[in-house]
């Protein structure tokens, strides 16, 4: 609980001025229906296509409990993004692994009670629960590159 407060905390902070990206907005408000929540979001060619797919860190008391929060997946077209997959309970620091299944790249996020977990996609996208995923060992996360992260209160 400790871990997701100071994880909560710092996010926070930095949103407040940063700007969010129109794009993923739009999408999230297409997604939802509704105002999109605050979130972090990162930019990667997730599945080889030479198109940037978007990873959402969604923020607030709809989107995280005490365990986590929830990641959007959303795959990148000409058109904009459409969602691939959610996942919920998720933790930061979120990775991007340069092995591949079914043609995407492996994620590593933290979950709860588990520690650095790899999400390996399906034919329908990435693992609803990570906590259910195999543990990453040192091999995955040094063959990883991280993409989100929280930031610590000096």
């Amino acid at each position: 609980m400790h871990r997701l407060l100071l994880v909560l905390t710092s996010l926070l902070s930095p949103l407040a001025g940063a700007a969010p990206d129109p794009q993923l907005t739009a999408a999230l408000t297409n997604l939802l229906g509704a105002e999109p929540p605050a979130y972090q979001s990162a930019l990667r060619d997730l599945n080889a296509d030479g198109i940037d797919d978007a990873l959402i860190y969604a923020l607030g008391p709809d989107w995280c409990g005490s365990a986590g929060c929830t990641l959007f997946v959303l795959q990148g077209s000409a058109d904009g993004f459409n969602l691939l997959s959610k996942t919920t309970i998720v933790q930061l620091p979120l990775r991007v692994s340069s092995q591949q299944t079914h043609g995407w790249h492996d994620l590593i996020v933290y979950a709860k009670g588990e520690g650095d977990v790899v999400l390996r996609a399906t034919e329908a996208g990435y693992p609803l629960n990570p906590s259910l995923q195999p543990k990453a060992v040192d091999a995955d996360l040094q063959d990883s590159q991280l993409l989100l992260d929280y930031q610590r209160e000096p």
